[in-house]
């Protein structure tokens, strides 16, 4: 159903199971409040489904108490802590969350791992937030190429997760801005940006209509392009207005793209994720930080030491030639 908030935004959401056997999804939109959250949880059944709903209520909680987006964030990563030292759930769940609130024009987002939020204006589609994985960190480290990252067997693992991580060790995204009078922005769980690409998510925000109905075809194009993971989308529609040429202050963008050239600002989108051949079902996975430190480093230095063999072989090589010559 779609809803109309106190500034007249309208906002709608929709969910689907996918091919899984459980949706572990969960979404929340409180117009009251301008609140609009979707989480994605990890740990299977009765596991996943539980950290992603503790996440949204809380959230909904503080943000009706008064409290910041991002702090709110925080304490529903403790209270999914808190919960399966009670026996609520399953030790090992946890779930990734964007959330924003959309007030008076001006936009608050937060984030934690691969949910994603996207901002369309004038038929140009960006990415406000940016994923907490393992590719996105090794992109920022330098330690490996955009044209490596397509093709990475770790394009799945998140370094982020609510509900794992102590006080403290939490990173939560952040971006503020301007909404633009007549502007969309989504939120979605990794089973909508996973198989659709910048082009086919424009597309079907450019044409308008219903919130809730806009999101229904998100899902829908989702699964028809080999989406495999629970899918789910929440859209909040900013009301147009005469003077809606101007736009001050918008939220970042880690990349714009422009739907009648085909061309994007700032870092391109990696492509759609492909299935991986060990993982039939692309099921996220969770590194910590540190884990994810050393896997790289290993990484590194494997390649490291395959060339220090052939340079030992090769001197070996060598050495023999010359005794042979020597006799």
């Amino acid at each position: 159903m779609t809803t109309t908030g106190p500034d007249t935004c309208k906002g709608g959401g929709h969910t689907d199971i996918g091919r899984r056997k459980h949706n572990e999804d969960s979404f929340l939109i409180d117009p009251e409040l301008g609140l609009y959250v979707v989480a994605d949880g990890v740990g299977g059944h009765k596991a996943g489904e539980v950290a992603s709903n503790i996440t949204c209520q809380v959230v909904r909680r503080e943000v009706a108490a008064g409290t910041d987006l991002a702090a709110a964030v925080l304490l529903a990563n403790r209270e999914v802590s808190d919960a399966v030292a009670s026996g609520t759930g399953k030790a090992g769940m946890a779930s990734t969350v964007v959330a924003a609130v959309v007030r008076d024009g001006l936009c608050d987002i937060a984030w934690v791992g691969d949910s994603r939020a996207y901002l369309l204006w004038r038929d140009r589609l960006s990415l406000v937030s940016r994923d907490h994985s393992y590719v996105e960190a090794q992109l920022a480290a330098g330690r490996i190429t955009p044209e490596e990252a397509l093709t990475h067997p770790r394009r799945n693992v998140i370094l982020q997760a609510i509900g794992l991580h102590e006080d403290g060790e939490l990173n939560v995204g952040r971006n503020k801005g301007r909404l633009q009078p007549g502007s969309r922005l989504l939120l979605c769980s990794d089973g909508i940006s996973d198989p659709l690409d910048a082009e086919q998510l424009a597309q079907i925000l450019m044409r308008g209509g219903d919130p809730e109905a806009a999101c229904e075809r998100l899902v829908a194009l989702a699964l028809q392009c080999g989406g495999k993971d629970n899918a789910t989308a929440v859209l909040v529609d900013t009301p147009a207005t005469a003077d809606d040429d101007t736009a001050h202050d918008p939220p970042q963008a880690t990349w714009t793209f422009d739907s009648a050239s085909g061309s994007y600002d700032g870092q391109a989108p990696l492509a759609p994720r492909e299935e991986a051949p060990h993982d039939p079902l692309g099921q996220t996975q969770i590194m910590s930080v540190s884990e994810a430190e050393q896997s790289a480093l290993e990484t590194g230095s494997g390649g490291n030491r395959a060339r220090y063999w052939w340079l030992a072989l090769l001197l070996g090589a060598l050495a023999l030639a010359l005794a042979a010559s020597l006799q």
